[in-house]
């Protein structure tokens, strides 16, 4: 099973539970995975690409035009 068919699967046998204290022991049960999930996903180091610290949203593309420019 791919993991979108888990999901499917997962999601239909908790649909079909109607216990309030089942459920919430369900719930129990994803939350620290579901915290587990996104404190890893915010420790993925990502492709700064010399980002310049004062301005975080641009680019810096000095470096690799100067090696471009060092290769011509």
């Amino acid at each position: 099973m791919n993991s979108l068919q888990l999901k499917n699967s997962i999601i239909r046998k908790i649909s079909q539970i109607d216990d309030a204290d089942q459920l919430k022991m369900i719930l129990e049960h994803i939350e620290p995975i579901h915290q587990k999930a996104i404190d890893r996903a915010g420790k993925i180091p990502m492709l700064s690409n010399n980002k310049s610290d004062i301005n975080n949203d641009k680019e810096n593309f000095n470096e690799y035009i100067k090696e471009w420019l060092k290769e011509m």
